[in-house]
């Protein structure tokens, strides 16, 4: 697989035995966002938040304020 630079992404293990993965980067620093930081650490508006995981006003005000969030 071939992931665009900056594309969220993940995999699950479905199988019930353990998985191997081999990782391949084009730079020696490919950095890491870790999402609840680039979510609730953001200034991105609480709609847009709300409507892309599904939570409500309350709790993404809540993580907003524990991650350091604004807007």
């Amino acid at each position: 697989m071939v992931f665009p630079q900056g594309l969220l992404h993940f995999e699950v293990n479905t199988g019930r035995t353990s998985a191997l993965i081999w990782v391949s980067c084009s730079s020696s620093n490919p950095g890491l966002q870790i999402l609840s930081y680039g979510l609730f650490g953001s200034n991105l508006p609480s709609e847009l938040i709300e409507k892309t995981t599904f939570l409500d006003d309350g709790e993404v005000k809540r993580l907003k304020g524990l991650l350091g969030g604004s807007g």
